[in-house]
């Protein structure tokens, strides 16, 4: 190993300043896995399970459930049919988490049926209307920034579903940003803060729009608590759901 002949004009320098100090986190002396300029991941020679895994800062559960969505399976004795050079989108780096069990409400009948007899139990909002909020124009465009830009590592935003998913309304979204160098993250928790609760929307929007008004006929909003519960229902809240999200480091994005 020789020396960097240009060393002598940066004495005070370490030759190790491209890497910020430490080569081994920002760098990869293997070559396994790439990003491409798109976005996308690519496989080198030798990757497989473990090395996707040991990429993105998963386990190989989760690198498997990519792997998989992307066409690769195992054979009889394990060994996966990934190319090399193959490519998975951007779009497709995700694994999502949700409650097992206990109570779903796929819809606004199913929501308040819940409201009258579930008896404050806890419920699933169901797969649709998850998809409903991961595909809505907010939840993409705020997506798009976050893997995109930097941003804080963690905050939240809020999502409108009224007019496909009436029983939600507007929902809260969490997010958490981080990564290991090599790879970034977004862990989403999905209608954090929220529940089946303050049903009587007809008096919130009358009554319940004057100040003092609506202090003296309970008509002022306040989530699971006794305000606006009407037909003898019991409020609830809903289970959140996770996606995590892996992308190509911001810095990397130029």
């Amino acid at each position: 190993m020789s020396v960097d002949p240009k060393a002598a004009d940066a004495p005070d320098w370490t030759s190790y300043r491209f890497c910020f100090n430490n080569p081994i986190r920002y760098t990869d002396p293997d070559g396994r896995w790439e990003w491409s300029a798109a976005g996308n991941l690519k496989s080198q020679k030798g990757d497989n399970s473990y090395t996707l895994a040991k990429f993105l800062g998963t386990n190989q559960k989760n690198a498997m459930t990519i792997l998989n969505r992307g066409g690769v399976s195992a054979n009889d004795k394990g060994i996966l049919n990934l190319k090399v050079g193959q490519e998975f989108s951007k779009n497709d780096l995700w694994v999502g988490f949700k409650s097992k069990g206990g109570a779903v409400v796929n819809n606004t009948n199913e929501a308040l049926s819940h409201y009258l007899h579930g008896k404050g139990e806890s419920a699933d909002v169901g797969d649709q209307s998850t998809i409903q909020l991961l595909s809505s124009s907010r939840f993409q465009e705020k997506h798009a920034k976050i893997t995109s830009k930097a941003v804080s590592p963690e905050g939240y935003f809020s999502v409108d579903l009224t007019k496909s998913t009436f029983h939600i309304g507007r929902t809260n979204v969490d997010y958490k940003v981080g990564g290991n160098g090599k790879s970034s993250y977004v862990t989403y928790t999905l209608f954090s803060r929220d529940g089946f609760w303050d049903p009587d929307y007809l008096d919130e929007n009358t009554l319940g729009k004057i100040p003092n008004i609506r202090d003296w006929t309970n008509t002022k909003p306040d989530g699971p608590g006794p305000n606006l519960e009407r037909f003898g229902g019991t409020p609830y809240h809903y289970k959140t759901r996770e996606r995590t999200y892996f992308f190509k480091p911001i810095k990397d994005n130029k």
